[in-house]
């Protein structure tokens, strides 16, 4: 009876809190396509472009430690309450004010209210999936997270960039984010623990889980920042590479499910091994099947397999924390996308300008190669037992 009443329950909150982050990852894909494109148009040099999208991940990265903290005082929903407002002020700021000394500190504080929303919606989503089904469950977020997000770009080129359309349209999106948010059915207590939700504790007990999401985020920043010039100076039209990109992100999305169901049935770790293995061959092939028809499955095949490090990383974070220590866990985790976002992209343009531009796939396979390393290192231990200390 208790497990029947349950499920109702756990699904609906589930579907509301993937609703929420949802509507606000649309948003976001609007805003981080169109503040260089505006950037660019003031004829505002490169670098400081970079440096603007930097102020996120940096964000982001600083606030994490002290996000449990203030979720346990404070209570979840009312964070993301406050998170999600914050945003579509931002939104309305940075078209209000169009100015690079606005929009650095804006681009900082949006940082950390998205990070906050990230941590929040991702230890809702671990906390409301079951053990056996958690790894379908992150399947499914992280495909709909990367559909929403693609929906900003895909809709930029007919809302235009010039007057307030395509900032109302984001505000409007994030304005009803606040409907599902309603609708998530929890305690402001679920995340509360005066003994809980220490940052540093959690970072030292997942050390491993921690730089297997930073390879993934590496990976995910490098080749979408990068795919595109590596076809181009391979030799392919900016046509092709653009569609072989669109074809591994959107295969990428179709297979996820199925990974997490793999993970939930056979085994994490063994996913995990047989990703990045698949990852490194890929990525090394990609160097001699550029020219081929034989580069379509392999891009696919690339992308799939290595965000699937990142779905069984959310999966393994649920397994293991509950409460206030996985808020903790999952704030790491968003820091960890931090950590991606900065060392990434500078990462592999110095690579590419020092040794051409086949570094980048030989880069983003030497990313797995030290995560298999580190595995077997550990014995494929991803969490290290509490300290009694």
């Amino acid at each position: 009876m208790t497990a029947t009443a349950a499920t109702p329950w756990r699904y609906g909150n589930l579907v509301a809190a993937i609703a929420t982050i949802a509507s606000c990852d649309i948003a976001l894909g609007f805003t981080f396509q169109l503040l260089p494109i505006l950037m660019e148009m003031q004829r505002i040099p490169a670098w400081i472009i970079g440096l603007n999208a930097a102020m996120g991940p940096i964000g982001i990265l600083l606030a994490g430690p002290f996000l449990p903290q203030l979720i346990s005082r404070f209570g979840a929903k009312r964070v993301a309450y406050v998170a999600v407002l914050f945003t579509m002020a931002a939104l309305f700021a940075f078209k209000a004010y169009p100015s690079l000394y606005i929009w650095f500190p804006l681009r900082f504080a949006l940082g950390i209210a998205t990070g906050a929303l990230f941590t929040i919606s991702e230890a809702w989503i671990l906390t409301f999936a079951g053990p056996g089904s958690r790894g379908r469950i992150m399947g499914v977020y992280t495909s709909v997270m990367a559909i929403s997000f693609s929906l900003g770009p895909f809709m930029l080129p007919f809302t235009g960039t010039e007057g307030w359309l395509p900032w109302l349209i984001g505000i409007s999106c994030l304005g009803l984010s606040i409907l599902p948010l309603t609708l998530v059915n929890v305690s402001n207590d679920i995340f509360h623990d005066e003994k809980g939700g220490n940052f540093l504790r959690v970072v030292k007990r997942a050390p491993l889980l921690l730089f297997a999401v930073c390879t993934a985020t590496l990976f995910d920043t490098v080749f979408i920042s990068f795919f595109t010039i590596f076809g181009l100076r391979s030799g392919l039209t900016l046509q092709t590479a653009s569609w072989v990109l669109g074809a591994g992100i959107l295969g990428n999305l179709g297979f996820q499910f199925l990974i997490g169901a793999l993970s939930d049935r056979w085994s994490r770790v063994g996913v995990v091994i047989w990703s990045a293995v698949l990852t490194i061959i890929t990525c090394v092939a990609l160097i001699f099947v550029v020219h081929s028809w034989l580069i379509w499955p392999t891009v696919i095949i690339m992308a799939t397999a290595a965000f699937a490090v990142y779905v069984v990383a959310l999966a393994i974070l649920g397994d293991t924390f509950k409460g206030a220590d996985l808020v903790a866990g999952s704030a790491a985790i968003s820091a960890m996308w931090g950590v991606g976002g900065l060392v990434g992209p500078p990462m592999a343009g110095a690579a590419i300008d020092a040794f051409g531009v086949n570094s980048m796939p030989l880069l983003l396979a030497a990313f797995y190669v030290m995560l298999l390393v580190s595995l077997a290192l550990s014995r494929g231990q991803f969490i290290r037992a509490p300290s009694n200390g």
